[in-house]
């Protein structure tokens, strides 16, 4: 089933980036970067690039230490936020962000995944990041069959306002809107679609197939499919802590919801012991 081959790659995505952030200390985020692309590539069932490029690659990686300002794109794709060789990673003052966009060779379908990482001490970063992952998985649990997407936009936006989050909105280019909250994942519940058989043709499937969650879309979600909930959210009350980008997928099979985090590999690794509470 197409679903569970998403559920797959995005947990192959999280032990990747997993893998890569071993010994992350001094490490740039170029090769960071570089890591991911080659761990991904040694898993065998991705194209050797992902879908969403630029970023290089489909991987981004952002590091930052406070004021925080490289966290604080409108668009990955800009070349002032691909990975660069000369930004480091410090274990005990750094945030980063990243991003990757496998593509499963076999059927075409994607298995992103992002999230943010601090490995440091400070209890009020800790308690920002663990919180707007909640805030975040309070919006996937929202999605239900029927449910049409600008009614999940609508809900998200009240829970974000209750707790007192406010989104650094990212830019989508082929959304009308240029703003959303994620998006279907192509082929996860078309009848009819098409992927071809190249990384090419997939990679174009993907950007002309989306449906995105926005303030008008009508679509209803169906009884079997995946989508995106995926967010960067800034502390209203406290503005100078860093943006946090939570990005999960929502699975639908026959009605039955399953929400994919896959966060627990990174974590780990990491040392973000204080995430425990968020699981798969």
């Amino acid at each position: 089933m197409l679903i569970e081959t998403i559920a797959r790659a995005r947990q192959t995505a999280a032990e990747s980036i997993a893998k890569s952030f071993e010994n992350i200390e001094g490490a740039s985020e170029a090769e960071v970067r570089d890591r991911i692309l080659a761990n991904l590539a040694a898993r065998g069932s991705f194209y050797p690039k992902g879908w969403y490029d630029p970023p290089p690659g489909g991987v981004a990686v952002l590091f930052a230490e406070k004021p925080y300002a490289r966290l604080q794109f409108d668009s990955l794709r800009k070349p002032e936020f691909f990975p660069r060789a000369d930004v480091q990673f410090n274990h005990k003052k750094t945030v980063g962000i990243v991003y990757a966009s496998p593509i499963d060779r076999a059927t075409g379908m994607m298995g992103d995944f992002s999230c943010t990482v601090y490995g440091g001490s400070n209890r009020r970063l800790q308690e920002h990041i663990r919180s707007t992952y909640k805030v975040v998985h309070a919006v996937a649990e929202r999605a239900e069959v029927g449910m049409s997407f600008s009614e999940l936009y609508a809900a998200a936006l009240k829970i974000f306002e209750h707790q007192s989050r406010a989104i650094r909105w990212m830019t989508t280019s082929h959304d009308p809107l240029k703003i959303n909250l994620g998006h279907t994942i192509p082929g996860s519940f078309e009848k009819n679609f098409s992927r071809g058989d190249s990384f090419e043709t997939a990679k174009a499937a993907i950007h002309s197939g989306r449906i995105y969650v926005n303030a008008v879309e009508e679509f209803q979600i169906p009884e079997t499919c995946a989508l995106t909930v995926e967010a960067r959210l800034v502390d209203v009350s406290e503005p100078e802590l860093p943006n946090v980008c939570v990005h999960y997928i929502v699975a639908f099979v026959n009605g039955e919801r399953r929400i994919l985090a896959n966060f627990n590999p990174v974590f780990k690794v990491m040392g973000m012991d204080y995430l425990g509470s968020i699981r798969e």
